[in-house]
């Protein structure tokens, strides 16, 4: 007894050590394939890596700068497809790339300018013309942007998911010292009032783009396998496309298929008093004024650009059942609210600009025009406009920068 009781227990000694020994292996083998893929981070697919923290900046992102606004990688070449299956909505909502009508693919190819910019050729001492705004403006799925060519003279200024606090740094950084003879900032109606509360919010805790992108991170969150096994986990998980409310049939003429990023929608039930007493709201009018104040003193033009969102253009035209659908999968109270509140953030943006005695151009005109006519100036799957949205803009802009601020 004494003989099979020693041998059992060699053998579990020599199970425990080879169990062991396998667990050290397989714990070798993941560290060193994690080293692997850390270093060939550039050639990792963007659904793993977008969402770690150190996605930014290891990938030339400058999210701690001496101005304070983001800058995106100097120099970086860009190459993209843009397919039917390109576009944001594919990932913010339940809009599946089997709803995809027809779509004719194409490239977009440029350099980002030394600031991270879509400008080409050399920076002028002295410009004619800067325009300030968020992705709209960057145009980063645009073969011909709004703003290309409107003045000989300069800059766009185009930065995604930034707000006009931010932009108020861009601002003063490098427009301000090249005196721009006409300053166009361009207002996002989906999502400038979100941004901004998150930028005045950001510097009241004395705080980076840089520190929050890692705070509360766990270290796992920066393990490329980790981030791997959490997208394959998440890809098998039951999704609700049965459930789904999108496409949503606007009632044009042709009839359109239409989409929306439903975190723009509450913004449009706002209404007008508690718009303008919100912070966000003060913090806006206050970055405005400021640009508009030093453009003024200088006896220079600033326009103030308003952007509708796709939602604010493409509601009306939607049945009574399609806007209960959307609201109640958001949660709004009151599916009315809406429609009564369609244009607060307009007619809001609009007296600002007279009560500064500055001029101020709704593209919602034009967009809706399109719209009526049964034409698509947004792309199916994306919150942004495509290039016929883009001609647009350029044409109702180039037609405001022709006539004289005295006429306008």
């Amino acid at each position: 007894m004494a003989v099979n009781s020693a041998e059992g227990s060699q053998r579990s000694s020599r199970l425990l050590t080879r169990l062991v020994g396998l667990g050290l292996a397989a714990l070798l083998t993941l560290l060193v394939l994690e080293a692997a893929l850390q270093v060939a981070w550039q050639l990792l697919p963007l659904a793993v890596i977008e969402k770690m923290p150190q996605y930014l900046e290891r990938s030339g992102f400058q999210l701690a700068t001496r101005h304070g606004a983001r800058q995106y990688p100097a120099g970086q070449i860009i190459d993209y497809e843009i397919t039917a299956s390109s576009g944001d909505l594919y990932r913010l909502s339940c809009l599946s790339p089997d709803e995809s009508p027809p779509f004719a693919d194409y490239r977009v190819s440029f350099q980002r300018d030394a600031y991270g910019f879509r400008n080409t050729g050399q920076w002028p001492d002295k410009a004619q013309l800067v325009i300030l705004g968020d992705s709209f403006v960057a145009a980063e799925a645009i073969v011909e942007p709004f703003w290309r060519e409107l003045a000989d003279d300069m800059l766009a200024l185009g930065l995604p998911g930034s707000g006009s606090l931010e932009q108020q740094r861009l601002y003063e950084a490098f427009a301000a010292p090249r005196q721009p003879e006409t300053l166009v900032l361009a207002y996002f109606a989906g999502n400038d009032l979100a941004d901004n509360a998150q930028f005045a919010e950001m510097l009241a805790r004395d705080e980076t783009f840089a520190g929050r992108a890692h705070e509360g991170k766990h270290p796992l969150d920066y393990a490329v396998l980790f981030n791997l096994a959490l997208l394959i986990v998440r890809s098998l998980e039951p999704g609700d496309s049965e459930r789904c409310h999108y496409p949503q049939l606007a009632q044009t003429a042709p009839p359109q298929p239409v989409a929306f990023y439903e975190a723009f929608l509450p913004v449009m039930a706002l209404e007008m008093t508690a718009l303008m007493e919100s912070e966000s709201a003060k913090a806006t009018r206050d970055s405005i004024a400021a640009m508009a104040a030093e453009q003024q003193a200088r006896g220079s033009r600033f326009l103030l650009l308003y952007i509708p969102q796709k939602a604010e253009l493409y509601w009306p035209w939607l049945s009574d059942d399609s806007k209960s659908q959307i609201v109640s999968r958001h949660g709004i109270a009151d599916p009315g609210a809406i429609d009564a509140n369609l244009s607060v953030q307009r007619d809001w943006l609009e007296s600002l600009a007279a009560e500064l005695g500055v001029e101020f151009l709704d593209l919602s005109g034009p967009l809706a025009g399109a719209i009526a006519r049964g034409e698509r100036p947004y792309f199916f799957a994306d919150t942004h406009w495509n290039q016929l949205g883009h001609n647009l803009a350029r044409n109702a802009l180039l037609e405001r920068l022709n006539r004289s601020t005295l006429d306008s």
